[in-house]
């Protein structure tokens, strides 16, 4: 019985913890990924990655569960460059990690608008991002 209420009390806090991006709102881990460790993966899954996602048109709760579930192999390759590259394109992909982490919780919570307006943003920086590979 201990068990139980101690188990119910967590899935309650949890709960409650999810606000908002603005209010500390951190995803729940339902997925381990790999980290990302060389520039040549990092760039391979931002791209594949992205791709996957523009496919993604409706937006019902099965593609938002489907970003939802890309966000964690994209969150790792943004992190991988956060933490490598130098200058305005460190900036740029810490910018990114910020939107996506946002697409992830709005697509976690089947915030529609919420996430079509975060995929406009990030579209916008990744399109920015992915046109410096060719120069790197």
């Amino acid at each position: 019985m201990r068990t139980l209420i101690a188990l119910l009390f967590a899935v309650t806090f949890a709960t409650a913890a999810q606000a908002s991006p603005a209010s500390g709102e951190k995803p729940i881990q339902h997925f381990k990924v790999a980290k990302v460790t060389s520039l040549k993966d990092a760039r391979k899954i931002f791209i594949e990655k992205t791709e996957e996602i523009k496919n993604k048109k409706k937006l019902n709760p099965a593609e938002l569960h489907q970003i939802h579930v890309i966000t964690y192999s994209l969150e790792k390759s943004v992190e991988y460059f956060a933490e490598n590259l130098k200058g305005e394109r460190k900036k740029l992909a810490k910018d990114i990690a910020v939107v996506v982490e946002s697409i992830h919780l709005n697509s976690e919570n089947n915030r529609t608008e919420k996430t079509r307006k975060d995929l406009n943003q990030y579209f916008k920086l990744a399109d920015k991002f992915s046109a410096g590979f060719k120069h790197h």
